[in-house]
């Protein structure tokens, strides 16, 4: 079972509009509300492709009241535990591209971190998302070891700390190692023994780990695209858990990032994922 461990949720609203223009009025064509946060949209990607997740986050307030009605609406796993007034997040969809509105999370971080290490079950641990605020990103490696993070707030840390697996995006990774994202990737492994998991958007992903260096290349989609990079990691840490070969998994990551470009929130659908894979072109890279 995969653990999607969310120190810092979001109840998210998505509001479609024509146009973006500061200071006039916008009348949304389209408002939906869904549990978000990068650890529930990576379990909803794996749940939605038959794998077994459960996402773990501090709920409370009305906002937290709401996302946890929500995600039993839909089916989503969650281990909701008592925090601070969940923070309400707002994306606006327009022609220029997405436009994201996070609230700052709320505070009581290490009690709430401590709350989930001591609740936690078996599973391969995800730490996703922000930290919550005057908690050390060590600090929070140590309560929660985690196998994977995909936080950019404790990125480097958990380079120093020698997990398992870091996801970072394209701008993640330069600011961790700039120049070409392979050479970057490669670069990080070698010092730190840590897998590279990177998405970059349109161009796929590349990965660098004991197995070699991979470059996966996938269809382009358009739409919306927030929650891509969680359904990618979401995608891979399945096929992975399960015992697919990695170039299988890479395959499978992507196409999952793919399929949920225009749906958003890690939403997808496991045969459009399995057809997308077959599109993945994945290449190993000499060293």
């Amino acid at each position: 079972m995969i653990l999607a461990l969310t120190p810092c949720p979001c109840l998210d609203r998505t509001l479609e509009v024509p146009h973006l223009r500061p200071g006039a009025l916008h009348r949304p064509k389209v408002a939906s509300e869904r549990a978000g946060g990068k650890g529930l949209n990576l379990a909803r990607a794996v749940v939605r492709l038959g794998g077994e997740a459960l996402a773990v986050a501090p709920l409370g307030g009305w906002t937290g009241a709401h996302l946890r009605r929500l995600a039993r609406r839909e089916g989503l796993p969650l281990l909701g535990l008592p925090g601070p007034a969940t923070r309400l997040c707002h994306i606006l969809l327009h022609p220029g591209g997405p436009t994201e509105l996070y609230e700052p999370c709320p505070g009581q971080g290490r009690r709430v971190l401590r709350r989930m290490a001591e609740v936690l079950p078996q599973g391969l641990r995800v730490l996703a998302g922000s930290l919550p605020p005057g908690v050390e990103p060590l600090e929070a490696l140590r309560l929660l070891q985690p196998f994977a993070v995909d936080s950019s707030s404790a990125f480097a840390a958990a380079l120093e700390a020698g997990v398992g697996l870091v996801k970072p995006n394209r701008a993640e990774l330069a600011a961790l190692r700039p120049g070409d994202p392979l050479e970057a990737a490669r670069g990080l492994f070698q010092e730190t023994g840590v897998r590279i998991l990177a998405s970059l958007g349109e161009e796929g992903a590349v990965y660098a780990g004991p197995e070699g260096l991979y470059r996966a290349r996938g269809p382009r989609r358009e739409g919306n695209p927030v929650g891509s990079g969680d359904a990618l990691l979401g995608g891979f840490l399945w096929a992975w858990e399960r015992g697919e070969p990695l170039e299988r998994a890479l395959a499978l990551g992507v196409a999952a990032g793919a399929a949920n470009v225009g749906r958003g929130g890690g939403e997808v659908d496991p045969e459009e994922v399995a057809a997308l894979a077959q599109e993945v072109e994945v290449r190993a890279w000499s060293s």
